[in-house]
């Protein structure tokens, strides 16, 4: 009999997926909040109570093996996320994780090969991509059918050591555990594959610190010719918008402030379009994983994409470190 409705296991019940997560799959009645999973217990039963869920527990044993979980939903803090889908899929669960896929590339490549050998579905949450505005500039850029040029910037203040996504460690610091977002953003409206990677950057919290870059300004190169540049920067100010997104090709430009307002210029054209509030695509990504698991639709941000951009931001870290030119091999993502 076909399921009509997908009873979740919400793995790390922090502030982020209370605030995102689970009020927009909690309005999706595709969805069930089946089972809530926190090393804190609190943090479990809050989810368990507010969303009516079947049980609550410390123990993410538990939820793998009960079958009548069908999607194990990780949003735990980022070195915990390899393991946890690894194990999701020996289990044979639907995965989704939120980003980073790993911390490194063999934990990347064990995830990778775990999900292909069970054949469950993996989805990442890459979800800046599928923000309605990028949806829109790459259907317009995309019908010019030339190379296109991209710039990104993604900057809020983190004080040295104030969060433990800077921790290599555990958070994989910032440009593998958050600029991989933008990476994958510049593959989705390229529309390519990357082949090079450069960048120059450091810890400018502190400069005098050794560790994992927290701030770099890094180049992406496509097959297609199309070129990105992020500007990922962890000295800042939060008045200003944290992100922002120029887009050009041929004589179209695009600029997108913080998901939320588009200039779009073709021509002799203006266009401004304003959205009632910011969408970084994280209902979009919601309602299609929804589809791929109970309609067979194609599958938002698999393995390959979480992959892809996995392989981007650890070159572009060996980039800053080195100050030389990364390779991109398409064997290194998509034929593991």
């Amino acid at each position: 009999m076909k399921k009509d409705r997908i009873n979740t296991a919400i793995v790390g019940c922090g502030s982020f997926v209370k605030g995102m997560h689970l009020p927009n799959i909690s309005l999706d009645n595709r969805y069930r909040i089946y089972a809530a999973v926190d090393i804190v217990g609190e943090n479990a039963k809050y989810v368990f109570e507010q969303y009516n869920a079947a049980y609550f527990t410390t123990d993410y044993n538990k939820v793998l093996s009960d079958k009548e979980v069908d999607l194990v939903f990780i949003t735990t803090r980022h070195d915990l996320h390899a393991e946890m889908s690894i194990k999701a899929a020996e289990a044979g669960k639907d995965i989704f994780c939120e980003k980073p896929m790993g911390l490194d590339y063999s934990e990347c490549k064990e995830v990778m090969r775990a999900v292909r050998k069970n054949r469950v579905k993996y989805c990442i949450g890459y979800n800046r991509g599928l923000a309605p505005l990028i949806t829109k500039a790459g259907e317009i850029v995309s019908k010019e059918g030339k190379p296109i040029i991209m710039y990104h910037r993604m900057q809020n203040y983190f004080a040295y050591g104030s969060h433990w996504l800077l921790d290599e460690k555990i958070g994989g610091g910032r440009i593998v555990g958050e600029g991989c977002h933008i990476l994958d953003l510049f593959c989705v409206l390229s529309n390519s594959n990357p082949v090079r990677i450069y960048g120059e950057g450091g810890v400018f919290t502190n400069p005098d610190a050794e560790g994992t870059p927290d701030t770099g300004a890094i180049v992406l190169a496509f097959e297609n010719g199309s070129v990105g540049t992020m500007l990922i920067s962890s000295v800042g100010n939060d008045k200003i918008p944290k992100e922002s997104t120029e887009i050009y090709c041929g004589d179209t430009a695009i600029i997108i402030e913080n998901f939320q307002r588009m200039r779009l210029s073709i021509g002799n054209k203006q266009e401004d379009i304003v959205l009632d509030q910011v969408d970084k695509g994280h209902r979009i990504e919601m309602e299609l994983l929804a589809k791929a698991i109970l309609d067979g639709e194609i599958l938002p941000n698999d393995v390959v994409s979480a992959m892809r951009a996995a392989v981007c931001s650890f070159k572009a870290v060996e980039a800053i470190k080195t100050h030389k030119v990364q390779q991109i091999l398409p064997e290194e993502f998509a034929n593991v």
